[in-house]
């Protein structure tokens, strides 16, 4: 069943409509709140509240085909809530798992590469919440520039300033971690 036919049950009230939306969003939904709250709990609560957001409100969508964009929209928002709220904290091995997309390979490129997923996600964390969502968001969940600004509410342009800014900071980040052994590149997240 497509998408648009799903959240057209789902705004009819189908549960089972929800359940399918629900099986479909989920991970991906999780492995985006970890990355923005930097918390499993955190994560966890924040893809709950937007499911549960999802449900009461799905009948205000305008418009079925927005819906992915109208979901994300809702929990970056939460997560970004949740991160003023609360403190960050470095995630778990488990979400770096969950986040990590393995790639097959021998032991050595495997072991390679996990070591730079790690090196990528810590400094992805590194981020000031607004950076971090639209990379994020264009990285990790593959959403395009305009479908980033309908979910973050701003401009295209300042989307695409952020995401060109966000990567020279990582690019910078990367380097000084590279040159120095360690993670030197801890940004401070001045609310």
């Amino acid at each position: 069943m497509s998408e648009m036919e799903l959240v057209r049950q789902l705004q009819a009230g189908s549960r089972t409509a929800f359940d399918q939306i629900y099986e479909r969003y989920h991970v991906q939904a999780f492995r985006t709140a970890a990355f923005l709250t930097g918390s499993r709990a955190d994560a966890e609560d924040v893809v709950q509240e937007t499911f549960v957001q999802v449900w009461l409100h799905a009948g205000k969508l305008k418009e079925p085909a927005g819906f992915k964009s109208w979901f994300y929209r809702i929990l970056t928002r939460l997560a970004w809530k949740c991160g003023r709220d609360g403190r960050r904290e470095i995630p778990d091995e488990e979400i770096a798992a969950r986040a990590d997309r393995e790639q097959e390979g021998d032991g050595l490129s495997s072991f390679l590469g996990k070591e730079e997923r790690e090196r990528v996600r810590r400094a992805v964390e590194s981020l000031d919440e607004k950076h971090r969502a639209i990379v994020v968001l264009y990285y990790f969940n593959d959403f395009t520039t305009p479908e980033i600004a309908r979910i973050t509410g701003c401009l295209e342009g300042t989307v695409k300033s952020r995401l060109h800014t966000a990567r020279k900071k990582l690019e910078r980040c990367l380097a000084k971690e590279e040159a120095g052994g360690k993670l030197l590149c801890a940004v401070s997240h001045a609310k």
